[in-house]
């Protein structure tokens, strides 16, 4: 399931870096890594390492037979003296010229340098491998974030992420945005809106060429899932935005951004050979923390009510039919019952959108939300409650806004969670600033920003989950100041944030 072939992952350990006669000679004249490197899905052994090679191919839309070697290294020091795994690996044509390793024999809970070498050239970055199963953690250090539209602003958030020390990095969903050119953007796309393979081959590798986000990329490994925009805006499983695009038609553009997704991203999950690829999956941070990430786009059913947006009318008939799902009915029993076994003290969510409750007097304002699929919403929350996991915290993305809130089940005046909405890295804001005086109206709702962009920065103990919000002064500059705008604590055992 990966596209590389590995002369060796469980090298014995040398002292000695290789030299020169050692790396592949390709012919490259200019440095084929301008899309960086990205590590991900670490393991208690294993970590996945991904580049891409830039103008190894051929032109855009022609076929072409050519593979190209590349020479990796995993170390333990940033001069590689002590290497403790490597391998060549083939770039591909036919996955993109993009590389994934999975370097195996590695050491539980351990920093790690990696690098990729062709020619004379060579790119490099820090990662770590997970703690084994049930070993004892005193500290998880993990950011998340979403929403980077690149036409939106810069990523200033990233340059902070990389800065920041982290273990790992949890990505929820729109890492592109598959719009055509919008002129007068701070930053614009190339082209018109994705719905080639090229296209989003294209569209990814122009996000990847920006230096913040190949920094946060190389500072730690990632965990990635998608949403929407990765496809297409909103949406539902085989059903489009556009109604005049039929499942079929539909299905085989998925096909095309599914696979532009899996190889740009560093993931160990097959590579899609359809419309179909499953990515929810659950890291294990020893005896600290379990990680699910979920996939709310794949399987759920079609938004209810013509998915109308910020309505003030009642629901429609069919939006409460227990029949309607978020998840798929296999991916919840997975969720449901990995919460009822699960050992560890926390159990993260990874989630695409708006978990809580934001009906206002009965109306959904978002049927794309959580909101849109009660009963599904109320499976979930009532199992959890069920299960007596009192320290659960989902990290949603999507809706380009900062938000705490308690999570409970419906007619419940118990907290059987905690939501921890992260803003947008550079996407603009979807509702207007005056809602945050709105606050009063949604009695779960702690705090709410809408007006600012950025990420969460969380250090996860035993005893104590502290979340910082930072934000951007300025997405409109490379260079913009990242502060933290507000800061909460979720007490062990105690469903249910605190400002600090």
């Amino acid at each position: 399931t990966s596209t590389t072939a590995p002369t060796s992952t469980t090298a014995p350990t040398s002292t000695v870096a290789p030299t020169t006669a050692d790396v592949p000679v390709v012919g490259f004249t200019t440095d084929p890594f301008s899309c960086g490197v990205a590590s991900g899905d670490p393991r208690h052994d294993r970590v996945v390492l991904w580049t891409r090679l830039d103008g190894a191919g051929a032109p855009a839309g022609a076929k072409s037979d050519r593979t190209a070697p590349v020479a990796w290294q995993v170390a333990t020091d940033e001069a590689f003296g002590t290497v403790v795994a490597q391998g060549t690996a083939t770039a591909s044509y036919e996955d993109g010229f993009s590389v994934h390793v999975d370097a195996t024999g590695l050491r539980p809970d351990t920093r790690y340098w990696y690098r990729f070498r062709v020619d004379a050239f060579e790119a490099r970055g820090r990662t770590r491998t997970a703690p084994a199963a049930g070993q004892r953690v005193d500290t998880l250090r993990f950011g998340f974030g979403s929403c980077q539209d690149f036409q939106g602003g810069f990523y200033a958030a990233h340059r902070d992420v990389a800065a920041s020390g982290l273990d790992l990095f949890v990505w929820l969903g729109d890492y592109i945005y598959e719009y055509a050119a919008v002129p007068g953007a701070p930053r614009q796309h190339t082209g018109g809106a994705c719905t080639t393979l090229e296209d989003y081959r294209a569209r990814y590798a122009l996000y990847r060429h920006d230096p913040d986000l190949r920094a946060a990329h190389a500072a730690c490994p990632w965990l990635v899932i998608w949403d929407d925009h990765e496809v297409q805006n909103n949406y539902a499983g085989d059903r489009s935005e556009d109604a005049a695009l039929g499942p079929e038609a539909f299905l085989a553009r998925r096909a095309l951004a599914y696979r532009a997704w899996w190889e740009f991203m560093p993931t160990r999950l097959p590579r899609p050979t359809g419309s179909d690829l499953k990515i929810y999956r659950e890291l294990s941070w020893g005896s600290l923390a379990n990680v699910f990430l979920l996939d709310g786009r794949q399987y759920r059913s079609d938004q209810a009510c013509n998915d109308a947006i910020l309505s003030s009318q009642p629901p429609c008939a069919d939006w409460a039919t227990p029949e309607r799902t978020m998840l798929g009915t296999e991916q919840e029993r997975w969720l449901l019952d990995g919460l009822g076994a699960s050992t560890a003290t926390w159990n993260i969510l990874g989630n695409q959108v708006v978990m809580g409750d934001a009906r206002l007097n009965g109306a959904v304002l978002n049927y794309d939300q959580w909101d849109g699929y009660p009963a599904a919403r109320q499976r979930l929350l009532g199992g959890i409650a069920a299960s007596g996991k009192r320290n659960v915290v989902v990290v949603t993305g999507d809706i380009h806004l900062a938000a705490v809130a308690d999570l409970r089940a419906d007619g419940a005046s118990t907290t059987v969670a905690t939501e921890l909405v992260g803003t947008s890295i550079s996407s603009g804001a979807l509702l207007p600033a005056a809602l945050e005086g709105a606050l009063a109206l949604f009695p779960a709702l702690k705090y709410l920003n809408v007006r600012q962009r950025g990420w969460v920065r969380n250090v996860v103990t035993a005893d104590r989950w502290t979340a910082e919000y930072r934000v951007v002064v300025d997405v409109a500059r490379s260079d913009a100041a990242v502060s933290t705008d507000a800061t909460f604590t979720i007490a062990a055992n105690t469903p249910g944030a605190v400002r600090a």
